[in-house]
């Protein structure tokens, strides 16, 4: 009877017959006969027969054998092998069934009877777990050989993790499983640790997403993840919540172990859902089948999960508003202290069960990368989960305040600290809901966060927990997982606050006062037991001052100025960067060096072609330039760095011109990656990047003024809703009516879509798929339109851009600077100066020296000059209208004066570089005849200033040349 019975289960899972692979066995004797042999019903005496007791004992020692027999056989796992072809099955006539109106009655047929087969083989499957059904002395019987606890172990390995089943399975079906109790069975073996060793140890990554899939659609289907927690429900029930939480995230862990994010020698499969994976793959799962088991796990990130999930952090609003009350009202009273005892205890065990669901969300980011955005979104939108979560981590400690973060255990690992998991998740979501929170509503409404009681207290924070996490980080490794996220929150407070001041104190964010002195006994205990690379150095590094530190390559000191530089004063970071560039730049030969030749009427088109295929570090090194005249003679002379100057500053002031359309402007004439530009002109967008690096590394000031969205993503952070003010307006303003928009979004007739003009026309792209906008995903609408503008719109043309700028500085160095100190470090401070800090850095030719009479008057007439009138001078002798950062002492080549004659120059050597001249004015005052006029050489940062006599008549000339529009001549 046993062979017989393994005979109809071999022939059960395969096809009709032998010479037939493409019809699946569904019906027949082999079936009827394995459903009555298995039935415990059937072994069960009814009446009052002689003898009863001992034959119903000899009919249990039957089926206990024949149980045995099939599960040393391998019963369930050639079962699980038979449900995987016709759950196959059952899905590809689903699927023809949405593409057509009606399946074919063949086909109808054939889904009823494979339905039928899979609710005939779940039926033995389960018979064989349902002990209690077939008399008392069953289960002792079995057990012998195979306990409960074994089979439905098995009944999970293989039946649980069979691709997509759940999916397949109608009502009916589920209700077989739930009358043998298989849900809360699952959940009970799965955690208990030995049991679920035991089950990962018999599972492929595959296997294990797809259990993991059943499992999820199981539980809500069986109702014990679909609705919220309260207070009415009882502890098992919340218990059991947990319990199936902490399963889902442990078979997330395990899948985790097999996968890398790149492809390595043991990971070397491209998985559809791991990436780069080292497990068993087996070809024949279709890929589809990893797009229904996502549809299965997509409910862990729906509302009505999240809110089960975060159902006591969203009810502690309360919690805390009347605990506060019981504080003010305490004075003494026992009964008082009592109660916040008890609301403490109850923050407590909030706190558990919290961390169990953050570290869900953080494994689901970690292993699913496709579902990121998505899963993210749904969290950092979810109405008040953000700002309870932040009250909530405010309460945790004995302290509060977020204190118990900040202790030394929690900085030197914390990984160890239990909560750090809520912190972790509050980070990430944090950061999403930072970049669209508009200055009505963080600063003027102040909603949901007071910018006193929660935006300040949390810039705090971030702050000196970041700063300590860095501090204690490892030499070489890399700092804990936490920092990265913490200091994405932590930017953009600080980004917010540069915009627009919340914080109202200056030195809310430097820790590193004066990078000169000593570091004050605060910081050196964020230094202690850290061993640098120059301990064997006999002075006391703890006496130290952070420049020291710098200078003595300290590696703490070093990820502090890459990592948090903002805690740093600008003035250090630019005299580091300014030493940084001085040996970055390597010291090639005329031999080595490059020789470009450039028409002087297509400056950008022939360094395009020249410079544009040369590899990055040749154009790190010295580039010589000879010019051709219109002539098209070579220009005499040589190269002393005076024409490479113009070469860029001609460049960059050609490409920049909106006019040339490759940038465009903001109403505010600020410039930023023109989209609508032609892929054949990418690559010249890297080249541009290269030579605004250079221009920095020259120390050459450029007159070219970027919008603030584009200057982060040159620095490498992250851009605002805010950024799209002066790029599109018209869009803020519809994001904004959207976000506040108070009646029934859907009555706007809303879709994922952005309108854009291409070519002339305005055509419609979606965005997400195109789908409908609702009150629950307006929010992520806002998100998604600002997120195109900003960052996917010119997208191409930025990242060429931006690989070409880090290329020549590395992003770990223009991370130094925020947006606007950037724009500084590449064109100057845009404030007054100083005309005696000029004039300290001056250097004279051709007979002039600082107390010349005319040099004397000179400088007068500067000192009188009002602040427009002052830049205009700076952009007549340097082609920059603002001084360079620091002072003239980092102007390079340092400004010049050279004595020309009054009225002749037939002494001056004829010039190969352009100079300003006026001679050629249309409409100048006869007075301006009479004599030269100043001329410049931007190149070499020269002013040729003749040798007037009288005061009034060099004021007169010199404001005259700094304020006239004349073109470039040669002298």
């Amino acid at each position: 009877m046993k062979k017989i019975l393994w005979q109809c289960v071999e022939r059960i899972i395969g096809y009709a017959n032998e010479n037939n692979t493409k019809t699946l066995y569904l019906t027949g004797t082999e079936i009827r006969l394995m459903i009555y042999f298995l039935d415990p019903k059937f072994y069960i005496i009814k009446g009052n027969l002689p003898n009863s007791n001992s034959i119903s004992t000899l009919l249990s020692q039957n089926l206990a054998a024949f149980h045995n027999f099939l599960l040393q056989k391998g019963f369930y796992m050639l079962i699980g092998s038979g449900m995987f072809l016709r759950v196959d099955s059952i899905l590809n006539l689903k699927s023809r069934a949405m593409k057509v109106k009606q399946l074919s009655k063949d086909d109808e047929k054939k889904l009823n009877s494979t339905n039928l087969w899979i609710s005939a083989c779940l039926r033995c499957c389960l018979f064989l777990l349902d002990l209690n059904s077939g008399g008392s002395n069953l289960q002792t019987f079995t057990e012998q050989h195979y306990s409960e606890k074994n089979k439905l172990i098995m009944f999970i390995i293989h039946i649980m993790s069979v691709p997509c089943l759940l999916s397949s399975l109608d009502d009916n079906w589920l209700d077989m499983l739930k009358k043998s109790n298989i849900p809360l069975k699952i959940i009970e073996i799965m955690h208990n640790d030995d049991s679920l060793s035991q089950i990962l140890n018999g599972l492929t990554g595959n296997n294990a997403i797809f259990l993991m899939g059943n499992i999820v659609e199981l539980m809500l289907r069986s109702d014990l993840i679909s609705l919220s927690i309260s207070e009415t429900q009882s502890n098992s029930s919340t218990q059991q919540f947990l319990n199936f939480i902490e399963i889902i995230n442990s078979l997330l862990q395990y899948c985790q172990s097999l996968v890398s994010s790149k492809q390595l020698n043991m990971h070397y499969q491209y998985h559809p859902i791991f990436k780069w994976y080292s497990g068993k793959n087996d070809s024949k799962i279709p890929n589809s089948y990893f797009n229904l088991v996502i549809a299965q796990l997509e409910c862990l990130w729906q509302r009505s999960f999240i809110l089960k999930a975060f159902n006591h952090v969203l009810s502690f609003k309360s919690i805390v508003k009347d605990q506060s009350g019981l504080l003010k009202s305490r004075r003494k009273n026992s009964f008082n202290d009592k109660k916040v005892s008890l609301v403490s205890r109850k923050v407590t065990i909030d706190a558990i069960e919290t961390k169990v669901v953050c570290r869900l969300y953080l494994s689901i980011l970690k292993l699913l990368d496709g579902q990121n955005k998505n899963i993210t979104m749904n969290l950092t939108y979810f109405p008040d989960l953000i700002p309870c979560l932040w009250k909530f981590l405010m309460r945790l400690g004995p302290k509060g305040n977020m204190e118990i973060f900040l202790s030394d255990s929690v900085i030197k690992d914390p990984e160890k600290e239990p909560f750090i998991s809520i912190l972790a998740l509050f980070c990430i979501c944090c950061n999403i809901w930072l970049t669209t929170k508009d200055d009505e509503e963080l600063y003027d409404k102040q909603i949901p966060f007071s910018i006193e009681n929660d935006i300040i207290p949390m810039s705090v924070f971030f702050n000196k927990f970041c700063f300590a996490l860095l501090s204690h980080s490892s030499l070489e490794g890399c700092p804990p997982t936490i920092f990265e996220s913490a200091r994405k929150v932590l930017f953009q407070l600080h980004l917010k606050d540069s915009r627009r001041s919340f914080s109202r104190e200056e030195n809310i964010w430097l820790l590193i006062k004066d990078p000169k002195k000593s570091l004050p006994k605060s910081l050196k205990d964020l230094f202690k037991n850290k061993k640098s690379s120059s301990s064997s150095n006999s002075k006391d590094q703890m006496g130290m001052s952070f420049l020291e530190r710098i200078q003595e390559n300290d590696p703490i000191s070093i990820k502090i100025l890459n990592l948090l530089p903002h805690t740093i004063p600008f003035e250090t970071r630019l005299d580091i960067f300014r030493d940084y560039l001085k040996k970055s730049i390597p010291n090639y030969s005329e031999a080595t060096g490059i020789m470009i030749k450039v028409r002087r009427a297509h400056v950008l088109d022939d360094g395009y072609k020249q410079l544009g295929g040369v590899i990055d570090a040749k154009i790190k090194g010295r580039i010589r330039v000879k010019f051709i005249n219109e002539t098209g003679a070579l220009e005499d002379g040589v190269d002393q760095g005076g024409p490479f100057k113009e070469f860029i500053t001609q460049l960059i002031a050609e490409a920049f011109d909106p006019s040339y359309g490759l940038f465009a402007v903001t109403k505010n004439s600020l410039l930023y990656p023109n989209h609508q530009n032609t892929t054949t002109k990418i690559a010249l967008y890297s080249l541009l990047g290269k030579m605004i690096a250079r221009a920095i590394q020259e120390g050459i000031l450029v007159d070219v003024q970027f919008a603030r969205f584009f200057l982060s993503k040159m620095t490498g952070r992250a851009v605002f809703l805010e950024d799209l003010i002066g790029l599109d307006d018209e869009l803020l303003k519809n994001i904004m009516i959207v976000k506040k928009y108070e009646g029934n979004i859907e009555d706007l007739g809303l879709y994922f879509a952005i309108d854009e003009e291409v070519n002339g026309k305005v055509i419609s792209k979606d965005i997400m798929g195109g789908s409908r906008v609702t009150d629950d995903n307006k929010i992520q609408y806002s998100y998604y339109l600002a997120d195109y503008k900003l960052n996917q719109q010119a997208k191409e043309q930025t990242r060429a851009f931006i690989n070409g700028f880090q290329s020549m500085i590395p992003e770990n160095w223009l991370r130094m600077f925020s947006p606007p100190e950037l724009q500084h470090v590449l064109s100057g401070e845009d404030a007054d100066w100083e005309v005696s800090d000029l004039r300290k850095y001056t250097v004279y030719h051709g007979g002039y020296f600082d107390q010349h009479i005319s040099i004397r008057h000179f400088w007068s007439i500067l000192e009188d000059m009002n602040l427009k009138d002052k830049s205009a001078f700076l952009k007549f002798v340097t082609s920059c209208s603002k001084p360079p950062l620091g002072g003239f002492r980092y102007l390079q080549p340092p400004f010049t004066i050279q004595m020309i004659s009054d009225d002749s120059d037939s002494n001056q050597p004829r010039s190969r570089l352009v100079v300003r001249s006026l001679l050629s004015s249309i409409g100048h005052s006869k007075s301006a005849l009479k004599g030269r006029l100043p001329m410049s050489s931007t190149c070499f940062n020269l002013l040729k200033l003749p040798s007037y006599s009288q005061k009034s008549v060099i004021k007169e000339k010199l404001k005259y040349a700094i304020n006239s529009n004349t073109g470039f001549e040669l002298a």
